[in-house]
């Protein structure tokens, strides 16, 4: 980096922290997370505090494990201050949030909320620690908006050890469904820009989660499980894969979202509406994709949709799901997502605050550069069919010829 690019960037940098920086009251506060952003955008591959401090031009990291576990400062309201410049620079009305989690593998038993879980990011139960994490995704971009540390059950039946790691005594169990409505829910007061929720199985299965999006006056496009029941007009019922695999001879619609170096990458798409006993949502869509190779391996999403909505955005919205992974790699390979070394609830929160805002820092400078102009959906698709719009009597979804690579935007 040659000096002219290197003061161009600290000139954004400043920019971008003064309105966080006020909201640290003590200067060696603000002067620490100053440090410890920049920090955790250096090039250094290791990023704890040592690292850090040393990228910085500092002795010792006494200073930024102090900002970590002990200087008086909110985190939530760091956050709140990130989703605010997200919002002004991605926001788009039909925005879509996206919901996942990420494990953090640790040694030992005594870091806030460690157990031995699923963790993602090795494919198997280990002795980790879990994040919920909220991303938002619209045409202009995707980024991070918060950020929960999910602790297992068992840990609450101990609350000498909750004390230990310094959990609040105001924190109860939540379940992650429960931790990413808590989230939704303070996006929603605060005016975040959001039509759509995204996430997969775990947080699809429960119907409290969809309920508390549809309830709020919002879509989801979830994934679920294919042993849930639905009820038929006759009164039984039956698993949506035995629907599904009964429906042999329905034409499926053929789409493209993604290119590889191979060339487009296609899958089937087909929609029902149906009804799941028991759920307070009432008629809903049931959105199935499947692989054109492999008929019988197929994926079910579950959507309050309106009815009139088309197949390519039930699908596009569905796919935005995976728009959260890069971000969280991005995150822990670019700004130190896991490299923390901390044990305490608020340790955590504090590092993976910093880490998401220096990620933001860098997904703004992208959309500057991109002259914030919309990031373009390319979308190939073969009309196969549309029998389940005519069945419905409801308009055709996409009337007009598939014309190959057809610009699709998320907006209705």
């Amino acid at each position: 980096m040659n000096l002219e690019i290197a003061r161009n960037w600290s000139k954004l940098f400043d920019a971008f922290f003064a309105p966080f920086g006020d909201l640290l009251s003590r200067s060696e506060s603000r002067a620490s997370a100053q440090q410890y952003v920049r920090g955790l955008l250096s090039e250094v591959k290791r990023k704890n505090s040592w690292h850090l401090a040393e990228s910085v031009g500092l002795r010792d990291p006494h200073g930024l494990q102090r900002l970590l576990n002990e200087v008086p400062w909110d985190a939530d309201r760091v956050c709140g201050q990130m989703r605010q410049r997200v919002i002004e620079q991605l926001g788009y009305e039909p925005g879509i949030g996206v919901i996942d989690e990420s494990g953090f593998v640790k040694k030992g038993d005594q870091s806030a909320g460690v157990g031995r879980q699923y963790c993602g990011r090795v494919g198997k139960v280990d002795n980790c620690q879990v994040g919920v994490f909220l991303s938002y995704a619209t045409p202009l971009g995707a980024g991070f908006l918060d950020r929960a540390l999910y602790v297992p059950q068992h840990w609450f039946e101990d609350r000498e050890r909750c004390r230990a790691a310094k959990i609040p005594d105001a924190v109860d169990f939540r379940t992650k469904p429960q931790i990413a409505q808590m989230m939704l829910e303070q996006a929603w007061r605060e005016g975040i820009p959001m039509q759509w929720v995204v996430a997969d199985t775990l947080y699809g299965n429960s119907p409290q989660f969809r309920n508390a999006i549809h309830q709020a006056g919002h879509s989801y496009v979830l994934g679920i499980g294919s042993h849930h029941q639905i009820r038929q007009v006759d009164g039984s019922v039956m698993t949506l894969s035995s629907l599904i695999e009964s429906q042999v001879a329905v034409p499926w619609d053929r789409l493209c979202f993604q290119l590889s170096e191979k060339g487009p990458v296609w899958y089937e798409w087909h929609a029902w509406r149906i009804h799941l006993p028991n759920d307070a949502v009432g008629e809903q869509w049931l959105l199935a994709q499947r692989h054109p190779d492999d008929p019988d391996d197929y994926r079910c999403y579950l959507s309050n949709a309106p009815l009139e909505t088309s197949l390519i955005e039930l699908a596009g919205v569905a796919l935005t799901r995976h728009s959260i992974e890069p971000l969280l790699e991005e995150a822990k390979g670019e700004t130190g997502l896991a490299d923390y070394q901390v044990r305490h609830w608020q340790g955590w929160y504090r590092h993976i605050t910093l880490s998401l805002l220096a990620h933001t820092f860098l997904k703004l400078i992208q959309h500057e550069k991109r002259g914030k102009k919309p990031v373009a959906r390319l979308v190939e698709s073969e009309c196969v069919g549309t029998a389940y719009a005519d069945k419905l009597g409801v308009p055709t979804p996409n009337p007009q010829p598939c014309l190959p690579f057809t610009l699709v935007s998320l907006a209705p």
